[in-house]
């Protein structure tokens, strides 16, 4: 219940579109109740997600909602990929200042002092090809084939830009609107 209290913004107009679709499904309101409190928790844990992997990206790069949020794992250790839509201030700062803009975006914005979510210093596509051997570097993803390729594509050559950290990639390909980071370990 914390985390819906805490995510708010995010699962309230969720609990009402989802009541208006119930309510027209099941007239009678305890079976609405009782609908709402069984998708609660996965409600609550979708917005944990969006709000915990926000925090890892540079608070230069403005994000508006989530394209894909795929990990598995366990508590410690994981991998995953997750895509955001990146806003348009950011999208138009990106192409009038090109890699200039990401100088100085090398820290995670929900942790300014925790070395792991540091980032090297951000290039331009294409990736390195230890990033495309075997294919693509996002080894958990559950992307859809055409997303994936969308997101490889723009990878493999010049336009996009990416970092790495210890145990993740970032890369935001403007052509697209979306940033993506990936992770494992």
């Amino acid at each position: 219940m914390f985390a819906l209290f805490l995510f708010w913004p995010i699962t309230f107009p969720l609990f009402i579109g989802y009541g208006f679709v119930l309510f027209g499904l099941f007239k009678k309101k305890a079976y609405l109740f009782l609908v709402m409190a069984a998708l609660s928790p996965f409600i609550a844990y979708k917005a944990f997600q969006y709000y915990w992997f926000s925090k890892v990206l540079p608070p230069q790069i403005g994000i508006t909602y989530p394209i894909s949020i795929n990990d598995e794992g366990g508590f410690l250790e994981g991998c995953g990929t997750v895509a955001f839509k990146v806003s348009d201030e950011t999208l138009d700062a990106i192409k009038r200042d090109g890699l200039r803009f990401f100088s100085g975006a090398t820290q995670g914005r929900g942790h300014p002092n925790d070395p792991y979510y540091k980032y090297e210093d951000w290039k331009e596509t294409p990736v390195p090809s230890s990033w495309t051997n075997e294919g693509s570097w996002m080894l958990c993803s559950r992307l859809s084939n055409e997303t994936h390729a969308k997101i490889v594509a723009p990878a493999k050559q010049k336009g996009a830009y990416y970092t790495s950290k210890h145990e993740g990639q970032l890369i935001l390909a403007p052509s697209l609107g979306y940033v993506v980071f990936t992770f494992f370990g």
